[in-house]
C-alpha cells in the first residue's frame, strides 16, 4: 500500500459546522469540522449562538443580534482552511492540520470567552466535586442567564458596574432576590476558579457586598411540624388506594426521626442501618453520621425490613420532585390548614403569599422538623449537630428558633402570677 500519495488534483476535504449537542443548555458552542482522507479535525471556533437559532442545513446562525458576526467568521474561518489545504501537495497528518488551522485562526490574544470556561468549570468542577444534578441545572441556568445579559461579555470586562447591571437584569426578568444572590454567590465561585486556573487576571468582582433586601432570611419563618402535627401524618389512616401516600408519609415520618437529607434517605442500604443506629456518609457534605434509632425509626425500618428493593435500599423512596408533589397532598389529608405568610422580594417589592401550610411540605421539611423538635426537648447543640453534621451552633440557630410551642408555654407563666 502507498501512503501519502502525490496527487496532481486538488485535495479532497469536507469543511462544515456543527453545535455542541447539550440539549439541557438553551446556548450552545459552535465547532468546525474539516473531514480529509477518512479523517477528521474538531476545532472550537470561540463563537456561541441560541440552539433555536442554529440552522442545521445551511450550518449557519440563523437569527440573534450577533447572527452577521457570527456567521462572518465562519465564512472566515472556511476561507482560511481551503487556504491551507491549497498548499498541501500531500494528504497531512490530522495533528498537522489541528496546528496549521490554529495559528491561523485562534488568538490568544484576544480577550478570553467566559463561556468556554464556563463549559470547563461545569464538567471539571462537577466532576471533582460531585456535584448533584440540582447543582449542575442551577450553574447552567445561570450561564444562560448571563448569556442572555451580555452574550460578548469577558473576563476583562467583569467591572462592579457591569456585575450591577447583570443585578438589575436578573429583577427585571423578574427574579425574586434570592435567587439573584445565590446566582451571584455562584457566579463568584467560578470567577474564583477562573483566577486560580490563570484563565481571569480581574479581580474586581471581589469588591462588589450585594445586600440585597429579604435574604438575609429573617423574614420568613423557617416550616417545620410541630409535635402534634407530626403524629396527625404518623397516625394518619390511608386508604388501599393510595399506596403511593403511605410510602411517601414512611420516608418523610422517616426524616422527620433522624433528621436525614433527602439525599441521604435515598440512598441508604441495609448495610448502612446496625442494630440501634444509622451510620451513613452524607451525599451533601460527607460527613461520616451514626445516628441512633428511636422507636419511631426504627419501626418504620422494621415494616419495609422484608421487601427487597433495588440496588438494597431500605425504604420505598421516589424522586424528590414527586415526593414534594405528594407530600402537598399528604399534609392537605392530615388537615394541615393552618395559614403561613410567605414573604419574597423583587427588588424593593415585596411579594406577600398566603399558604395553608401542606402546601409548604416538601422533604426538607423533614429535617427541619427534626432539628426544632429536638431543640424543644432540649437535647444539646453538640448532640443534635453530631446527628445532623451541621458544623456550627450558628447553621442551626434558625432551626432552634421555629418551634414556638415553648415560646407559648413561657408567657403563660405571666398569666399564673
Amino acid at each position: 500500500m502507498i501512503m501519502n500519495r502525490v496527487v496532481k488534483h486538488e485535495l479532497k476535504k469536507g469543511v462544515s459546522f456543527y453545535i455542541e449537542q447539550k440539549a439541557d443548555e438553551r446556548t450552545a458552542a459552535i465547532y468546525l469540522l474539516v473531514t480529509f482522507a477518512c479523517k477528521r479535525v474538531r476545532i472550537y471556533t470561540h463563537c456561541r449562538c441560541d440552539r433555536s437559532n442554529w440552522d442545521s442545513n445551511r450550518k449557519r446562525v440563523s437569527g440573534g443580534k450577533n447572527k452577521d458576526s457570527i456567521n462572518a467568521t465562519l465564512n472566515d474561518y472556511e476561507s482560511l482552511v481551503l487556504d491551507i489545504f491549497q498548499g498541501y501537495e500531500y494528504y497531512p497528518t490530522i495533528e498537522k492540520v489541528r496546528e496549521d488551522i490554529q495559528k491561523r485562526i485562534i488568538m490568544p490574544e484576544q480577550p478570553q470567552s467566559i463561556y468556554e470556561r464556563f463549559d470547563e468549570y461545569i464538567d471539571t468542577t462537577a466532576r471533582k466535586n460531585s456535584w448533584t444534578v440540582g447543582t449542575i441545572k442551577r450553574t447552567r441556568v445561570l450561564k444562560n442567564h448571563l448569556y442572555t445579559f451580555n452574550p460578548d461579555i469577558t473576563f476583562q470586562g467583569i467591572t462592579e458596574k457591569e456585575l450591577l447591571s447583570f443585578v438589575e437584569y436578573q429583577k427585571d426578568i423578574p427574579l425574586v432576590n434570592t435567587t439573584i444572590q445565590k446566582n451571584i454567590k455562584i457566579f463568584a465561585s467560578f470567577l474564583n476558579w477562573a483566577t486560580k486556573e490563570g484563565h481571569n487576571k480581574n479581580d474586581a468582582y471581589k469588591t462588589l457586598d450585594l445586600k440585597l433586601k429579604g435574604t438575609s432570611g429573617k423574614q420568613n419563618k423557617v416550616i417545620a411540624l410541630s409535635w402534634d402535627e407530626l403524629m396527625k401524618i404518623y397516625h394518619l389512616v390511608i386508604a388501599d388506594t393510595k399506596n403511593y401516600l403511605k410510602h411517601v408519609r414512611d420516608v418523610f415520618v422517616f426524616q422527620c426521626f433522624t433528621g436525614l437529607r433527602y439525599s441521604d434517605v435515598f440512598n441508604l442500604r441495609k448495610h448502612n442501618v446496625r442494630d440501634d443506629y444509622i451510620e451513613i456518609v452524607t451525599v451533601k457534605t460527607d460527613d461520616r453520621l451514626e445516628i441512633p434509632l428511636n422507636d419511631y425509626s426504627r419501626a418504620i425500618l422494621a415494616k419495609y425490613q422484608d421487601v427487597n428493593f433495588k440496588d438494597d435500599k431500605v425504604l420505598p423512596v421516589i424522586s424528590n420532585q414527586k415526593m414534594n408533589e405528594y407530600l402537598k397532598e399528604l399534609g392537605e389529608l392530615a388537615g394541615l390548614t393552618q395559614k403561613e405568610t410567605i414573604v419574597r422580594y423583587t427588588g424593593e417589592k415585596a411579594n406577600t403569599t398566603v399558604l395553608p401550610k401542606s402546601e409548604l411540605l416538601s422533604t426538607h421539611v423533614g429535617r427541619r422538623t427534626f432539628v426544632s423538635i429536638g431543640s424543644y426537648l432540649d437535647i444539646p447543640y453538640e448532640i443534635m449537630a453530631s446527628w445532623t453534621g451541621h458544623s456550627s451552633e450558628a447553621m442551626m440557630a434558625k432551626y432552634r428558633k421555629i418551634y414556638d410551642g415553648k415560646a407559648r408555654q413561657e408567657m403563660e407563666k405571666i398569666n399564673k402570677q
